[in-house]
Order: structure tokens, then C-alpha cells, then sequence
């Protein structure tokens, strides 16, 4: 499930913000400013933000890695439940069988459909589970990559970014960035705060 989130969040995040800390250079809004004309800003500079970080402090991806985690649990307990009951029933079956509880062929075929019934729906019931469960991680990445597109359209509103990279370890986008080009802290931050509201 991580590697899914890692791999959503690699995907979304190509288009860019940078980090600004003088106050003169920030909206009102607390995004910053363009820079000047003919400065490597306003030519459009390249930042990345680090998926990982991202995907563990961003409140919005740890809630629904959470819900996510629930609902697999649930689905599991679901199906060992079916599956020893299940597993109940064959055994309960063999026995009467070699004890001689079964004594006609109606008898053994009523009883083995019964297993085959259960054995069917436990198949299908892992197969709408599965399938649940894919909807679900597909919502959820859907959503993840409205809020965070949502969030760098404003903030890169005034153009000042050409790019924005996704770096991880799993995914190594970037290899070589100067200091000021890492703004994973300041896009967490942002996300963070837009999520509360």
C-alpha cells in the first residue's frame, strides 16, 4: 500500500513552488512572489519535493492510508472467517463420511454441494473484496492527486516555477539539486493547512 501512495504521489507532483522566506517577497496570502524579471526565477526555475516525506506528513495521505489499512482488516477477517467456516464444514463432512453418519449417494452429493457452494462464495466474496479494495486506492489516489494539483496551481500561480520533480527512494528523480530546490517542507506545509480548513 505504501508503494502505491509512493508511486500516486510520484506521478502528481510535476508542477512547481519554491520556497521563499523574506516576508517582502510573499502575497498576502503567504505564497510567494514571482522574482524579477531576468533572474533565474522568473525564467523558471525547477524544484522537486520528496515523495516519501510527503506521503508520511501530509495529514490527508496518513488519514486515508488509515482508512485503507481498516478496510483491508476488515476484508481479511471477512474472508478467514468464511474460509474456517469452510474449512469447519469439510472437516464435519469427512467425518460423518468415514464414520458412515452419510449412508446414501443423495446424502454425499447434497453435502459436497454444500462445500462447493461455500468454496464458491468465499471466491467470490475475496474477488469483491479485491475489487473493493481497488476502488478504494483508486479514489483515494484520484483525490490525493486533485488536492496536491489543486494546491500547486494556486501556489505557482504567478509562474515562477516551470517544474516541479518527485524524488524518492524508491524513484530517483533528482540527482543532483542545489539546497534551495528541496520544497518538500514548505508543500507539506501548505497541503497541511489547506486540508484543515
Amino acid at each position: 500500500m505504501k508503494r502505491i501512495a509512493l508511486l500516486a504521489l510520484t506521478t502528481l507532483l510535476i508542477m512547481g513552488c519554491k520556497n521563499n522566506q523574506n516576508p517582502a517577497q510573499q502575497h498576502a496570502n503567504g505564497l510567494p512572489k514571482a522574482a524579477a524579471e531576468g533572474s533565474a526565477t522568473a525564467k523558471g526555475e525547477i524544484a522537486y519535493v520528496e515523495v516519501d516525506s510527503l506521503s508520511k506528513q501530509y495529514k490527508f495521505c496518513t488519514d486515508q492510508q488509515e482508512i485503507l489499512k481498516r478496510k483491508q482488516a476488515d476484508f481479511s477477517a471477512k474472508l478467514e472467517k468464511e474460509g474456517a467456516a469452510l474449512q469447519k464444514t469439510m472437516t464435519s463432512l469427512q467425518q460423518k463420511m468415514q464414520s458412515g453418519k452419510i449412508t446414501s449417494q443423495q446424502e454425499a452429493q447434497q453435502a459436497q454441494a454444500t462445500v462447493q457452494q461455500m468454496q464458491t462464495n468465499l471466491t467470490r466474496h475475496q474477488q469483491q473484496y479485491e475489487e473493493a479494495m481497488t476502488k478504494a486506492t483508486q479514489a483515494y489516489q484520484k483525490e490525493l492527486r486533485k488536492r496536491i494539483n489543486d494546491y500547486l496551481t494556486e501556489y505557482n500561480k504567478d509562474g515562477r516555477y516551470s517544474m516541479i520533480l518527485t524524488n524518492s527512494e524508491a524513484t530517483i528523480n533528482v540527482l543532483y539539486a542545489a539546497p534551495g530546490s528541496d520544497i518538500t517542507k514548505e508543500v507539506i506545509e501548505g497541503l497541511n493547512k489547506a486540508y484543515k480548513k
